[in-house]
């Protein structure tokens, strides 16, 4: 679990589990970046990759959270909360239940709310005065955490070594990957392709499995 403030436009950041099947990635967003989106799904990849183990099935993923809390409206449609997860697009009953979310909660229109608890953090967050045990406890951390430099670090250091663990997650599906295509006699050329490996890699693995055979 990691706590940060940063000097950019992250205001600060927590990746956590709270049980053995929820993890939860949490943002504070000052500005529009205009890449929230796409940092949405980046994340959704890094907490998979983190999740899921080698060996591991992928009905073992856990249910995951990306939540943002932004300053500005980034989406523009005057709502408090805009949820989102993976629908069918020629019918939205359809669910894909991949047991993901993605979450952007603005602060500047926090007045329609109705949760309360919810209101107050995130009058909190622009700057206005506590108005429950919970958002007073919340200004208290935040206070503690800008002067915290150890926080900060570790924050830096899981950031990168999580961006290091799905570059490595992600060449490591693509080779298992290219391997069940070889059994199954796909053209080198063409396994490259499709899981973007190097020809080179492809070629290695092939004698691999022809050794194994």
């Amino acid at each position: 679990m990691a706590w940060a403030i940063k000097t950019t436009e992250v205001l600060y950041g927590k990746y956590g589990r709270n049980n053995n099947t929820q993890v939860f990635n949490l943002e504070m967003q000052a500005s529009d970046s205009k890449e929230l989106p796409e940092r949405a799904r980046y994340y959704q990849g890094c907490i998979d990759v983190d999740c899921l183990k080698s060996g591991q099935v992928y009905k073992e993923l856990k249910n995951s959270y990306v939540i943002f809390i932004c300053i500005q409206d980034i989406f523009k449609k005057g709502r408090a909360c805009y949820s989102f997860e993976n629908l069918c697009r020629e019918n939205p009953d359809i669910h894909l239940n991949d047991r993901t979310l993605k979450y952007f909660f603005i602060a500047s229109n926090c007045d329609i709310i109705l949760n309360e608890r919810q209101k107050a953090f995130l009058q909190v967050v622009l700057g206005k005065k506590p108005s429950d045990k919970f958002s007073k406890k919340i200004e208290e951390l935040t206070e503690e955490a800008k002067h915290n430099t150890e926080w900060r670090r570790q924050y830096m250091e899981w950031e990168r070594q999580r961006t290091y663990d799905f570059e490595n997650g992600r060449e490591a599906k693509a080779e298992e990957d290219a391997i069940n295509m070889l059994k199954k006699n796909y053209p080198a050329a063409d396994i490259s392709e499709v899981t973007g490996l190097p020809l080179e890699k492809v070629l290695e693995l092939q004698k691999t499995v022809l050794v194994q055979a």
